[in-house]
């Protein structure tokens, strides 16, 4: 049965990692949390008001971006889940084209200090971006 304040089933686990990860981020200040898996805070550095959906799901779909967008109203970010939690190509094409931040918990750090926050990409040793893709 859905819990009417996390209608995504969202495992608390997930949740209090975030808090903890958002808590902790140097470039974080004035968390808050609604409706459980919705983050709201400012960056220091870029002076900026943020919302990001945390999710725990092993690919997150577009169609899951258009729940997300539709359940939750703008967003400028959409944590994923885990490190072995991933996102469609689609979705993070449509992600970087609206200026939403899709990332899982190993790209989020860079993430919430890029000013450029849904453009931000992790690099291999060779200075080439790759994402966590899944299908």
């Amino acid at each position: 049965m859905s819990d009417p304040s996390n209608p995504w089933n969202i495992p608390f686990s997930r949740t209090s990692f975030l808090i903890r990860l958002l808590s902790n981020h140097e470039n974080v200040k004035n968390l808050r949390r609604e409706q459980d898996i919705l983050f709201l805070f400012e960056r220091k550095q870029q002076g900026d008001q943020m919302r990001m959906l945390g999710g725990d799901e092993y690919a997150f779909s577009l169609a899951l971006v258009m729940r997300a967008l539709q359940d939750f109203g703008p967003l400028q970010y959409i944590c994923v889940g885990g490190l072995w939690n991933g996102y469609s190509a689609q979705a993070k094409d449509y992600c970087q084209q609206n200026r939403i931040g899709l990332y899982n918990s190993s790209e989020l750090s860079g993430g919430l200090w890029a000013t450029k926050y849904w453009d931000y990409a992790k690099k291999d040793k060779d200075g080439n971006r790759y994402y966590s893709f899944k299908s």
